[in-house]
């Protein structure tokens, strides 16, 4: 017997084997510890977290999901042409910008759903495609109506190249906005079972993400950006919980797939 070859062979073996459980082990390491939806509920509960009863419902069975991959909208002159009642340029070939010819009143009252109201016809006369976005937030501040890109009726989450935001005048008339896109989206990869929102809340809150005594007011599915290149753009599966504690509001991102939490980010 060639005990050199043999030694050979026992040496790539085990080291297959070694880079074998080294895989397991760290994707082991690599996912988020879940509790049982009992034992989740019970969790949150000691801590005064409440959540809305579609939290529990959504949990009890499997969800699955995919990332997905898009890129970035490149706007052209021709395809902007035929927009009436205002000025366009393209800032950048992925940034269009409108200028109004006349200012298009939203009343005095801007609730979020009175917004959600008021934009409909405007979007749907003015906006390149404005069925793919859908309301985020009124920035009394600063003035502007903020519209995140949709895909499959699930929300982009903050990305800047899916995104409107809308300028409002001191008399709340909408007087410009700003219009990025995304565009070729579709399923990338297999799928794969995907955190419940459950799982998500207790993740949330075993990282002190949310304190005890608050309430999840509303929770909803989407896509935040995973992976990102000049043009070419992959998102995962994300969980968006709005969270209130007195008159503290936060709105708190995890991807669905490998239970993370996205800092710093807002609805």
């Amino acid at each position: 017997m060639d005990w050199s070859k043999t030694k050979t062979i026992f040496i790539v073996v085990f080291l297959i084997l070694d880079i074998f459980l080294l895989s397991i082990f760290i994707k082991k390491i690599s996912e988020p510890e879940i509790l049982s939806g009992a034992d989740n509920q019970q969790s949150l509960e000691s801590l005064n977290i409440s959540y809305p009863s579609e939290v529990t419902s959504s949990s009890k069975s499997t969800l699955i999901e995919s990332y997905i991959s898009a890129k970035t909208k490149k706007f052209t002159k021709e395809e902007t042409k035929d927009m009436k009642k205002q000025e366009i340029s393209i800032l950048t070939e992925n940034t269009l910008y409108s200028t109004l010819e006349n200012p298009y009143p939203l009343g005095e009252q801007l609730s979020d759903e009175q917004l959600k109201d008021e934009m409909k016809d405007f979007i749907k006369e003015y906006v390149m495609d404005g069925d793919q976005y859908t309301y985020r937030e009124y920035n009394g501040d600063e003035k502007t109506i903020s519209y995140n890109q949709t895909y499959d009726g699930k929300t982009l989450f903050q990305n800047a190249n899916a995104e409107i935001v809308f300028a409002l005048n001191n008399e709340n008339e909408i007087v410009s906005y700003k219009q990025t896109m995304m565009e070729d989206i579709k399923s990338f990869g297999e799928e794969r079972k995907i955190l419940s929102p459950l799982d998500a809340l207790q993740i949330l809150a075993d990282s002190n993400k949310i304190a005890s005594e608050s309430k999840v007011t509303s929770f909803e599915a989407g896509y935040s950006t995973d992976v990102l290149s000049d043009y070419q753009v992959v998102m995962a599966p994300t969980w968006h919980f709005t969270v209130k504690k007195g008159e503290k509001k936060q709105d708190l991102f995890i991807n669905a797939i490998d239970g993370n939490i996205i800092e710093g980010k807002k609805s």
